[in-house]
């Protein structure tokens, strides 16, 4: 059997945000309730408006205060439940400021180990993950740094730049949460378009 060793960032990779951005945004008025229901459609929306400080306080409201109505990936908490029935060592490791940037301090490392268990990750009856697998890095730096010393084999991120940071550990296998799109994956990165992807691709992959 393969040994492996799997890191999964957090925010948009086990958590998809997209309808939530847009319903919150859409009760602030702050974007049409037209506009595609997509985190980085009101991203990009509020950034040609140069409203940079509204979309920084409006992420630190659905992290923190709205947390709770997030759902997860499909087949997300899928793989983690596997995960612990086939005793495949994994953490979660996020990058992630405790405190918003812009708004009420709300702490954002609570509000998300809360959504964990919320979702049934900390139940032994239901995915049997323990907390103590969870961590976060304010900074990126400090997320990749975890990344070594949790002796990672492998890491699920969506953000290129994770991978692409010259860092990264070297033999680490980087496995991109994208949507197959225009632009290639950089090299050295395997494309996975779902966390039905990646059960097939990991499990199968260490048996």
């Amino acid at each position: 059997m393969k040994f492996m060793v799997v890191g999964v960032d957090f925010d948009n990779t086990i958590v998809c945000y997209d309808d939530l951005f847009h319903r919150i945004a859409v009760e602030r008025r702050l974007v049409p309730a037209g506009l595609e229901p997509r985190k980085n459609e009101v991203r990009d929306f509020l950034r040609r408006a140069d409203r940079e400080q509204d979309w920084t306080e409006l992420q630190g409201h659905v992290y923190g205060a709205r947390m709770a109505e997030a759902k997860a990936f499909p087949g997300a908490i899928e793989f983690f439940t596997q995960s612990t029935k086939e005793r495949l060592p994994v953490y979660i490791v996020s990058h992630k400021t405790r405190i918003p940037v812009i708004g009420p301090g709300h702490d954002l490392h609570q509000a998300a180990r809360a959504w964990l268990e919320a979702q049934g990750f900390f139940d032994p009856a239901r995915v049997g993950f323990s907390p103590d697998r969870v961590f976060f890095g304010a900074t990126r730096a400090e997320k990749i740094e975890l990344v070594r010393k949790l002796g990672c084999t492998h890491f699920i991120d969506d953000l290129e730049e994770t991978f692409c940071d010259a860092t990264f550990p070297v033999g680490v296998e980087k496995l991109l949460f994208r949507a197959p799109g225009p632009t290639a994956a950089p090299p050295g990165v395997r494309l996975m378009p779902d966390w039905r992807r990646i059960i097939e691709y990991v499990f199968d992959g260490r048996n």
